[in-house]
């Protein structure tokens, strides 16, 4: 008896964590938990945060697509774990508690808000609902157009500041016009500091929670014949050619490089942290996004989507890349970043990946 007792439990199905149901109108994550578990939540507009103690499960990256919910994360800790669902726009998160014997089952629905007239669906028990997430709340997007003021950026066939600001304000423009809120980080030849790391400091200031995304815009450089477009999301590399391209990009010199030592020490700290771990995922994704909008437009030469410690975006609580538009000196496509017609073409890119992924709830 106890050996039939101990192949029902070993054989016994492992329920996924959570469990998703998919219906009209809403979306429904059920958590089966011991009588002994804990939970918490926390909601942002974007992200509902659900953290649980005295779970033990496997990690996931699960893409949903539905209508509500366009992904969830699953990060296990010591002692638990703690579950990231990216919520889409105008949803509600409505959440009940079931007992059934000796387990008990978290149920979370995400809906759809409802029409005058129609009726939520109900788990079986009454709701303890969040706060709903905000109706009308604009998005809103900062830029950085890097370089400025005293400090050119690469200097080729065109010079990066007055490439990147000149994109930076096409692309202010096309967001306006489909009801983003645009902050910039800089709207002339200026600089924000003429102490580099105080300037590059005051721009990553403005990729806090209170934004959605952070873009900073910037021109390449390299001493052969390199081309293409790159986008990059925080982390860190060994790979020289790029840390030395880095390096250049956080101030030059022995400056360059004490930026980039601590901004790697951030990376390095990073890994223990669920938010920034989970805000990681999603700038990755922002950056696939923007990459594959900028190649399908331009037809340019993919260098990929990779990982870099910019200091400009080290300390983003949202998602945060920074993209590399082109080569300066490159004979063929620093000639085509001084023209009006390559640089509207590059904003657009840039305004059609940037709305995929703000459209798609990430």
């Amino acid at each position: 008896m106890r050996l039939l007792a101990f192949l029902m439990v070993i054989l016994a199905p492992v329920l996924a964590f959570p469990r998703l149901g998919l219906h009209e109108g809403y979306t429904r994550l059920v958590f089966d938990l011991d009588p002994t578990a804990l939970y918490q939540f926390s909601q942002t507009p974007d992200t509902l945060t659900i953290r649980f103690s005295g779970v033990t499960v496997a990690a996931s990256d699960t893409e949903v697509s539905s209508p509500q919910v366009a992904s969830y994360q699953v990060v296990p800790s010591a002692g638990g774990a703690t579950v990231f669902v990216r919520l889409r726009q105008n949803v509600e998160v409505k959440t009940s508690l079931l007992t059934d014997a000796n387990r008990r089952r978290l149920v979370v629905d995400v809906l759809s808000l409802a029409r005058p007239g129609s009726n939520p669906p109900s788990a079986g028990a009454p709701a303890r609902p969040l706060p709903p997430k905000p109706r009308t709340q604009p998005k809103i997007v900062v830029l950085d157009a890097g370089h400025g003021g005293i400090d050119p950026g690469a200097v080729g066939f065109v010079v990066e500041k007055e490439v990147t600001l000149d994109l930076a304000l096409r692309l202010q423009q096309l967001l306006q016009n489909q009801g983003i809120e645009v902050i910039l980080t800089r709207n002339s030849d200026a600089h924000l500091s003429r102490d580099k790391a105080t300037d590059l400091g005051m721009r990553a200031d403005m990729a806090n929670s209170k934004r959605n995304l952070f873009i900073s815009i910037h021109v390449n450089s390299a001493p052969n014949t390199a081309q293409g477009i790159e986008v990059y999301y925080f982390g860190n590399t060994i790979d020289p050619s790029l840390l030395a391209q880095v390096i250049r990009e956080n101030g030059g010199g022995e400056l360059g490089r004490r930026l980039t030592r601590e901004a790697q020490s951030v990376g390095e700290r990073l890994v223990s942290d669920l938010i920034a771990q989970s805000n990681l995922k999603f700038s990755r994704q922002l950056a696939h996004y923007v990459q594959a909008s900028m190649l399908q437009a331009t037809g340019a030469v993919d260098r990929g989507v990779r990982q870099a410690p910019f200091y400009v975006i080290r300390n983003a609580r949202i998602p945060a890349i920074l993209v590399e538009v082109g080569f300066a000196n490159h004979p063929v496509e620093g000639r085509r970043l001084q023209t009006d017609e390559y640089r509207q073409t590059l904003a657009e890119a840039l305004a059609r990946g940037i709305l995929r992924f703000l459209n798609n709830g990430g």
